[in-house]
């Protein structure tokens, strides 16, 4: 190339108007969110290690299985789903979180009040118990205002609008039931309907805020990022509705075992609406080979296919049946662990590459957002995530507990990997 030769333009990526605008937070927002849940997502793996024999052995009772669980939802996913949403809530509905500084101190409650309520089951300290089911609380709670204040201001009803506003609701209610339950750690008041209300505590927060939340967002994002065009929107709509009645029957205080199969059937409808959803935008994609990202997204959503079709065995048969219960649950929250492992190899290059790389464009020659990491690797990195997660999903309903702990070392090895590369993407500066 001649030295006079200039270099021919770049377009911005197709993700640009689908994840920034003039009114998108600083990135330092969205990435403190994503920078803990990584760290949250190792260390929920590693300690999946040492409880591997006791989830094999169906024992999921345990307060050091219960604190592992909350390391991977409290921790990883939650904050993951708060990170996604400062940065996407613009371009989803046209306004940024109400109260941005607000949101840094949401952070910081959920952050701290995750691994002090994480901490606090494994000691068995009252007084940090409470602690981080405060903090858990406020940062809840604080989160829902400052959407909540964003979507009121909104006149334009979208159906992630209505997805979003579900969320907010469960994001109230939700650690109501994580109140109770930490209470309930030391004084027994719950007696027999422990478990009961544990099951509700756990289907509340995933249908009516992790899947709402999971629907309203990859509404927009899973069509922008698998380029698809023209599939039906019609099943996101009805997965909305019928997640939001499913989780209000969850919810209620009253109703006995009716309110739990109605609850049930109904949230089961609303996932299995996503999952038709999903594979319409998987089918009607142009981009025909599957990125790393959208490989592990696609992951996840064939394992919320199978919790589905477990649920009713697992959560009708419950305590008669504690190995295939268990094995539910590893499905679910592995499903939901892929999904949002596959979006940060989509979002966060992008967003360095958006706010470091893209004002150069035009003036000098710049990488492209998948050249901020190696394909490789990030195949190798799903590769050991989703062969972790289905092993150890194997081994607990087989009961057998060193196959267990070695595919939770698998697993592991993937979360290590990928808080790696999505670090050495968030350093990366022009030359």
């Amino acid at each position: 190339m001649h030295s006079g030769t200039a270099q021919p333009p770049i377009a911005l990526p197709r993700a640009a108007g689908a994840l920034a605008t003039d009114l998108s937070p600083p990135p330092g927002l969205p990435g403190e969110h994503f920078a803990a849940a990584l760290l949250f997502f190792v260390a929920g793996a590693a300690a999946l290690v040492l409880v591997a024999p006791d989830v094999a052995a169906g024992a999921f009772y345990l307060p050091r299985v219960a604190a592992t669980v909350h390391l991977f939802t409290l921790g990883w996913i939650m904050l993951s789903i708060f990170g996604a949403l400062c940065q996407f809530l613009p371009v989803a509905i046209g306004r940024p979180l109400r109260w941005p500084g607000l949101a840094h101190v949401s952070f910081g409650l959920q952050a701290a009040g995750a691994a002090a309520f994480a901490a606090a089951l494994v000691t068995g300290e009252r007084p940090l118990l409470y602690i981080g089911a405060a903090a858990l609380s406020g940062a809840f709670v604080l989160f829902a205002a400052n959407l909540g204040a964003a979507l009121v201001a909104v006149k334009t009803r979208s159906l992630t609008w209505w997805a979003l506003a579900g969320a907010t609701v469960f994001l109230v209610v939700t650690p109501a039931y994580g109140v109770v339950l930490a209470t309930n750690l030391h004084d027994g008041a719950l007696g027999a309907a422990r478990f009961e209300v544990v099951a509700a505590h756990a289907h509340v927060a995933i249908v009516g805020v992790v899947m709402l939340v999971v629907v309203g967002v990859a509404h927009r994002l899973l069509p922008m990022f698998l380029l698809s065009h023209g599939a039906s929107e019609r099943p996101a709509r009805v997965a909305v509705a019928l997640l939001f009645a499913g989780a209000t029957a969850l919810a209620l205080p009253f109703g006995g075992g009716a309110r739990h199969v109605v609850g049930g059937v109904l949230a089961a409808g609303g996932v299995v609406a996503f999952l038709a959803q999903a594979a319409l935008f998987f089918r009607k994609r142009v981009r025909r080979q599957l990125d790393p990202g959208m490989r592990l997204a696609a992951a996840g959503v064939a394992g919320l296919a199978l919790a589905v079709a477990l649920a009713p065995f697992a959560l009708t048969r419950g305590l008669a049946a504690p190995h295939l219960l268990s094995t539910y649950f590893v499905v679910l929250l592995g499903a939901l662990s892929m999904f949002v492992a596959g979006h940060y190899y989509k979002i966060v290059p992008f967003l360095v590459w958006y706010h470091r790389f893209g004002p150069l464009v035009g003036k000098r020659k710049v990488p492209r957002v998948a050249d901020l990491y190696s394909e490789k690797v990030a195949t190798a990195n799903g590769a050991l995530l989703v062969t972790g997660w289905a092993g150890f999903a194997l081994a607990t309903a087989a009961a057998a507990p060193g196959l267990a702990r070695v595919a939770a070392l698998v697993l592991t090895a993937g979360a290590v990997l990928e808080a790696f590369v999505i670090a050495r993407v968030a350093r990366r500066r022009p030359a």
